[in-house]
């Protein structure tokens, strides 16, 4: 449950695409909609994330929510307030001779954005998400496609609209995100948090431009437009590009150093499984080994490579020149060495590091090097530690919530085109097409 109320608390989405809902209500989405205001839908797409997300929204929104939950404690659901408790249905099951009927429930949160707007935290499963929209089915609300729900999120609204460009790009990176952390990123972009930033910069270019044509007229040629904030803020949100940009892809973790220092037996204790063999024959591992997990909720790819060293052997050589390469391109190296085995020294790699002291049981002097961490990968002894410290580095790139980020090449062009103009009318054309595309 706790994975519930962390998903609630930073991932609250608005609309996500979804290529399934339940088997019931399934009448055409845009007919649905004209029959009736009351709709729901599977914001999270199917079978990829261990929590799903489904909208509720319409005047019958409350009432079909609340006959089919029971919150654990009594008080009154309140707007924005994560409330936890069982989904049973409407009730259909079988009197047990205590006058109420008994139902198989599910462990849920429901979350109430507006009066006539919630949101439902289930299992990712598809029997949990298919049980729920089809009680919703059973007490008059429609299922509808994804992109045809008509209540935007970001912004209060009446009726239906069409999301921006930003918020329906942002809708797909959503669905491909894998872990609690990269989905938060997405989630704010779908609620507008890239969108909002562009939308008032463009409504101060447009009254600028005209101002501009009107002082044109007049013989002046001011630009009343804050240049100069809008280029700082735009350098601001291009500075987690790097990050936004890749959000559905896990970030790649190297192990590197030389033959035998335990690179292999480090990878399988931050797993805690045997992935990569394991033994005390240097050269064991001649090629680029892969393996994922996440880490603090960010989804990792660990790299376990070749030792490094002078050989003559023609395939561990290749197994080398594939190590420096995977390392040179990685997002962070753990630089791997033991007490009688230095790391291997590269001053000019871009690439972040971590230095970590294996084998550190065999050191005959305390270490005083605070910048290295000491394991014994084989009884897992400073894991822990090595794992926060990966999280700390890797996130210390990620945005602060609300954060406005560009999650594909088409923004961050634009964002740039930004930064090489002042004139209000190019200005204006840029914003609009930062968020709905080439006119």
């Amino acid at each position: 449950m706790r994975q519930f109320i962390q998903l609630a608390r930073f991932v609250t989405p608005k609309k996500m695409s979804s290529k399934k809902n339940s088997n019931g209500g399934k009448a055409n989405s845009r007919e649905a909609l004209r029959l009736g205001p009351s709709v729901c839908t599977q914001f999270t797409g199917a079978g990829r994330s261990a929590i799903a997300v489904i909208g509720v929204a319409g005047p019958a929104a409350r009432p079909a929510v609340m006959r089919c939950f029971t919150a654990a404690s009594p008080r009154e659901v309140k707007p924005n307030e994560i409330r936890y408790g069982d989904w049973h249905g409407p009730m259909r099951g079988v009197d047990d001779g205590s006058g109420v009927e008994s139902v198989a429930s599910e462990s849920i949160v429901v979350i109430m954005r507006a009066e006539d707007q919630w949101e439902v935290h289930c299992h990712g499963g598809t029997a949990a998400i298919d049980r729920i929209l089809a009680d919703l089915n059973e007490v008059g609300i429609t299922s509808v496609k994804n992109e045809d729900w008509p209540h935007p999120w970001f912004a209060a609204s009446v009726g239906p609209v069409t999301p921006s460009l930003l918020v329906r790009e942002a809708t797909a990176v959503l669905t491909q995100c894998q872990t609690v952390r990269t989905a938060a990123v997405a989630m704010d972009q779908v609620r507008g948090a890239l969108h909002d930033w562009a939308s008032q910069w463009l409504n101060v270019a447009d009254r600028s431009a005209i101002l501009r044509a009107a002082d044109e007229k007049a013989g002046d040629d001011r630009t009343p437009i804050g240049i100069d904030d809008l280029h700082r803020e735009v350098r601001a949100i291009l500075a987690y590009a790097a990050i936004g940009v890749r959000l559905t892809a896990p970030f790649r973790v190297v192990l590197s150093g030389r033959p035998n220092v335990g690179k292999s037996s480090l990878i399988n204790a931050i797993l805690g499984y045997d992935r990569s063999i394991a033994t005390a024959i240097a050269g064991t591992t001649r090629d680029v080994l892969h393996a994922e997990t996440v880490i603090d909720g960010l989804p990792i790819r660990l790299t376990d490579t070749a030792g490094i060293h002078d050989s003559g052997e023609s395939i561990e050589r290749e197994g080398i020149s594939r190590a420096l390469r995977e390392a040179s391109t990685a997002d962070l190296v753990l630089a791997i060495q033991t007490p009688d085995t230095p790391a291997i020294a590269d001053p000019a790699s871009p690439t972040p590091r971590i230095d970590v002291l294996n084998k550190s049981d065999l050191l005959t002097t305390k270490s005083s090097a605070n910048d290295v961490i000491q394991t014994i990968a084989t009884t897992g002894e400073g894991i822990d530690v090595l794992l926060s410290a990966i999280a700390d580095r890797l996130i210390g790139a990620f945005p602060p919530a609300k954060s406005p980020v560009p999650l594909n090449e088409r923004q961050v062009r634009c964002l740039e085109k930004l930064l090489d103009t002042t004139e209000p009318l190019r200005l204006t054309a840029t914003l609009k097409e930062l968020l709905d595309g080439p006119a």
